[in-house]
């Protein structure tokens, strides 16, 4: 693939190869953040030799089921960022300065996880650095996306309006109220999440409004 040079001559030079890179990159650390997750229930599970296997899932129920949610949760964010840089055309030095501030929510993800699964149920410290967490990661991918408009460096930006990009917030408001509610509620824990559910529904009912998407050629 021949790199192409974008900015003038006064500025950095930005080639396709770096954003390729800046998408490797970020690929690799999601890879490691979400292997990371199930690290302590292999090692756990080391121990069923003195059990069983039965037993070890009763005992480790709570702990699977946070490392599946937290499986879902980061494919999500990597599913989200893979879906907007396959539209970005390039990049700039503040795009990348907010994909590093995403990756660092990303590998943090992880912590909170066993922060969760190992401290006393209800700690509304564990609850809020996994929800915080998931509040950056989506508030910072939105930030992206609004980088890349304002830049013009999406390929559908002839497609995308205002509109759009503020819809995409009411998923980053379900889980403000969901962290409101686990913090209220320390024992709901990462149950709260459902509400992260409707999110979607919500954004589909309002973005109608706008001018619908076509598919970039």
């Amino acid at each position: 693939m021949t790199d192409q040079v974008t900015g003038d001559v006064h500025g950095p030079i930005r080639t396709e190869r770096g954003l390729e890179r800046l998408i490797f990159f970020s690929d690799a650390v999601v890879a490691i953040a979400i292997t990371l997750i199930v690290l302590p229930l292999v090692d756990s599970a080391r121990e069923v030799a003195a059990t069983s296997t039965a037993k070890f899932l009763s005992e480790n129920s709570y702990a699977l089921t946070a490392a599946l949610v937290s499986f879902v949760v980061i494919s999500s964010f990597w599913r989200e960022h893979h879906r907007l840089f396959e539209r970005a055309t390039g990049y700039t030095p503040l795009l990348v300065r907010i994909n590093m501030l995403w990756l660092l929510c990303i590998v943090a993800l992880p912590l909170a996880t066993v922060l969760e699964v190992y401290s006393h149920r209800g700690d509304r410290l564990a609850i809020g650095i996994y929800l915080g967490a998931m509040i950056g990661a989506m508030s910072l991918s939105r930030l992206a996306e609004l980088v890349l408009y304002r830049a013009k460096l999406l390929a559908d930006a002839a497609q995308v309006t205002g509109t759009d990009i503020a819809v995409r917030w009411i998923s980053v408001v379900t889980v403000c109220f969901a962290l409101v509610i686990a913090i209220s509620v320390p024992r709901v824990g990462l149950w709260s999440l459902l509400l992260w559910i409707i999110a979607g529904p919500v954004e589909r009912l309002v973005r109608p409004r706008s001018k619908p998407h076509q598919p970039a050629e």
